[in-house]
């Protein structure tokens, strides 16, 4: 599993001024503005990442405008610190993007992307979402396809393509597994890509965890050279860190967004058995 190196910040625990604020479009407050700055500059001291969670869309414009500033100021040398997190189920997200990717082409700083089904949908006005699980499913392969091929619409040919780098943070397989095939074939056709990393939650999803970190190992057991390196995935687990209170309102939003896993019980069993299988077939193999 990769090193942990990364952490996740939501705007709106800082506090009623925060939330005014964010509520208002205003600049952050000068402590709330004082905070980030020492925050992100102890992260890059530390070559940790920082991923600004996304919220409702009351407050979301809000979110962007500030993680854009963070993203200007620490997002250099082709380099993502700043993360700020794009919800597929909202039919504007592929907009939104592009608007960031025009952003950090014309300005020059590096766009950290990660990108998400949705996690609010109960609380949201019902129009801004997809119609339907489907509608949503292809728009988040979708923005991810365009992403990894560095093919995003609106944005200037004759200019370089921003650097991008992308966290697919999700426990859809079929997701997960045609983001990193894509990849693997780019790579393979030594054709331009994006740095891809893919995330689930601690506890949810982890043969698809196990399985990216066996098709890493095989990489690098093959052959040790920067393809091979290239095309080992980098695999992370999210680790809801505090007390149940402080971690419930996001264990909550997390079950929300997973309702379907009930479904997928089966699957997961049987992806677990064979998991169990191919290791007591490894450990005879070296006995």
């Amino acid at each position: 599993m990769s090193q942990i190196l990364t952490a996740e910040s939501r705007f709106t625990g800082g506090g009623s001024a925060v939330i005014d604020a964010l509520t208002a479009r205003k600049p952050p407050p000068p402590a709330m503005q004082a905070a980030m700055t020492e925050i992100c500059d102890l992260a890059s001291s530390q070559n940790t990442r920082i991923w600004i969670d996304a919220e409702q869309q009351v407050f979301q414009d809000t979110i962007d405008s500030w993680t854009r500033d963070l993203m200007r100021k620490y997002n250099r040398n082709d380099r993502a610190m700043i993360y700020n997190t794009f919800q597929a189920y909202l039919k504007r997200t592929p907009e939104n993007i592009a608007y960031h990717l025009r952003l950090a082409q014309s300005e020059g700083w590096a766009l950290g992307i990660k990108l998400v089904r949705g996690a609010y949908i109960g609380s949201e006005r019902r129009k801004l979402i997809h119609d339907t699980i489907d509608d949503t499913h292809a728009a988040y392969n979708g923005i991810a396809a365009n992403l990894i091929n560095q093919s995003f619409p609106g944005l200037d040919q004759s200019m370089p393509y921003p650097v991008t780098q992308l966290m697919l943070a999700g426990h859809n397989a079929e997701s997960v597994k045609a983001g990193y095939a894509l990849q693997e074939r780019r790579v393979e056709a030594e054709q331009p890509t994006i740095l891809l990393e893919f995330g689930q939650l601690q506890g949810m999803a982890d043969e698809i965890s196990c399985e990216l970190l066996q098709l890493g190992k095989t990489a690098r057991e093959e052959n040790d050279n920067a393809r091979n390196s290239t095309l080992a995935p980098r695999v992370y687990k999210c680790l809801a860190w505090g007390s149940t209170q402080e971690c419930l309102a996001f264990l909550l939003r997390r079950a929300v967004e997973n309702r379907d896993a009930v479904a997928r019980t089966n699957t997961w069993v049987a992806a677990f058995r064979q998991e169990l299988w191919r290791r007591v077939k490894r450990s005879f193999s070296f006995s």
